[in-house]
């Protein structure tokens, strides 16, 4: 049976520092700094716009703390299942996302960045695209995420999809 273990990356493999910055569309200064989890559920005014650039940042990539998940990662590699990510994150980092696993000795088949640098895009959707082809090419997907929404629309692919919410 081929199994594929798919991992989203903020607070679920890998907790950081980074923040989106919510800006004055006026004055470009900070109004404020929003966790990944604040960021699912902001909803801009019209004169406020996100700036991504900490999650462009591979330093804070490079200094995610490891989350329990990694093991299972680190297991499922081993046991030579196909691991992937899947994150929020735009793709322009997903070398550095691999990279950080390969400090704890996982390779990922893929990176899957669905994010955008400037402007926000409904991550749920998104990454139920990617998870439905992944389900066409699996005969069991296992996919873990930290944010429901994204869990609720997984689990509306189907058969060959179990979803966890952490």
């Amino acid at each position: 049976m081929k199994k594929a273990f798919v991992f989203d990356f903020d607070d679920t493999l890998a907790t950081t520092e980074c923040r989106v910055i919510v800006r004055s569309s006026i004055t470009g200064y900070q109004l404020d700094r929003l966790t990944p989890a604040e960021f699912n559920s902001y909803e801009l005014t019209k004169l406020e716009y996100f700036d991504f650039s900490e999650f462009r940042s591979e330093e804070f990539i490079h200094n995610a703390v490891p989350t329990t998940l990694i093991n299972l990662a680190k297991e499922v590699y081993d046991e030579d299942h196909s691991v992937y990510v899947l994150t929020a994150r735009a793709d322009n980092v997903a070398e550095a996302i691999s990279d950080w696993l390969f400090g704890f000795d996982v390779r990922p088949v893929h990176v899957y960045g669905v994010g955008s640098d400037d402007k926000k895009c409904d991550i749920a959707a998104e990454k139920k695209k990617v998870l439905t082809t992944l389900a066409q090419a699996f005969d069991l997907v296992y996919f873990y995420d930290d944010h429901e929404e994204n869990c609720d629309l997984a689990r509306e692919i189907g058969n060959g999809i179990k979803v966890y919410l952490v």
